[in-house]
């Protein structure tokens, strides 16, 4: 532990009021970068050798974004946003899409994650890029973006790009697991009652046994006044709750999640009509 001590020392101290970033320094940050790998994320000693990364060389842009992300999951979105810009500054054609996917996912400010991923795109022409834990591509997310501000038209273009334009153009990338229940809902909220049903069948092929299709479905019954057929859905959809898949994330809820309440709600409105 000493030796960390001063190895830690002896960076500062080397670092000082130096402007420009030599070789070695360099490539000591690169050592360090490597090394961090081997502690659990977040810990002291892990923050410590990204810092010394840092101060090795500052232009570092994948050391600031690694400092920041603890505290990101644990909700300390000040700090994580002090490090994530340093990054976005350093980098942007590689950190824009990260920040974006960010503040779309944890900190649900769709006009700053649409401002990131159009500048990305921009800058990259790469929206079919997957987001950092793989679940979506960028088009993906920025329909999500359009959706939630109300703006069902754009959401329907981005949509397209992300799933449409996807399969056509670029059929080496998979689909995200959720990307036709997530333009379903839009439909749903659009009142295009047999696109939303069309959509969740797709989504039935991709991703069987997911419960928020059921419900999803049932919804959509409900609007055609298919009582008997909704009422089938939701008890589908209550069952899929103890043997088939919902919805999860360790850090946030995900858009369009659905919670064993909202089905018992929904199967007693329809046992009142």
């Amino acid at each position: 532990m000493k030796q960390i001590i001063f190895l830690f020392i002896g960076i500062l101290m080397a670092t000082q009021g130096r402007a420009q970033v030599s070789t070695a320094d360099s490539l000591l940050a690169e050592q360090l970068y490597a090394k961090s790998d081997s502690f659990y994320q977040g810990t002291r000693i892990c923050q410590r050798y990204l810092d010394s990364c840092i101060k090795l060389n500052p232009r570092m842009a994948k050391a600031w974004h690694e400092i920041s992300v603890p505290y990101l999951k644990r909700g300390d979105f000040a700090t994580w946003h002090y490090y994530m810009e340093k990054a976005v500054t350093l980098s942007p054609q590689t950190m824009l899409d990260v920040r974006g996917w960010c503040r779309f996912k944890f900190l649900r400010d769709y006009q700053g994650a649409m401002a990131d991923l159009k500048r990305f795109d921009t800058l990259t022409h790469n929206g079919f890029r997957h987001t950092g834990d793989g679940s979506y591509c960028l088009y993906i997310v920025m329909a999500l973006c359009e959706r939630e501000t109300g703006h069902y038209q754009q959401a329907l273009r981005y949509f397209a790009l992300g799933i449409d334009s996807l399969k056509k153009y670029n059929n080496q990338t998979p689909l995200g697991s959720y990307d036709y229940l997530h333009r379903a809902v839009l439909k749903l909220r659009m009142n295009d009652i047999n696109g939303a049903l069309a959509d969740l069948s797709r989504e039935g092929k991709v991703y069987p046994d997911l419960m928020e299709t059921s419900y999803y479905k049932g919804i959509a019954l409900t609007k055609l006044k298919k009582y008997p057929e909704a009422r089938k859905a939701f008890n589908h959809a209550s069952e899929l709750l103890r043997t088939g898949f919902r919805m999860t994330d360790p850090y946030c809820e995900i858009h369009d999640t659905v919670y064993p309440e909202d089905i018992s709600n929904r199967l007693q409105e329809i046992a009142a009509l």
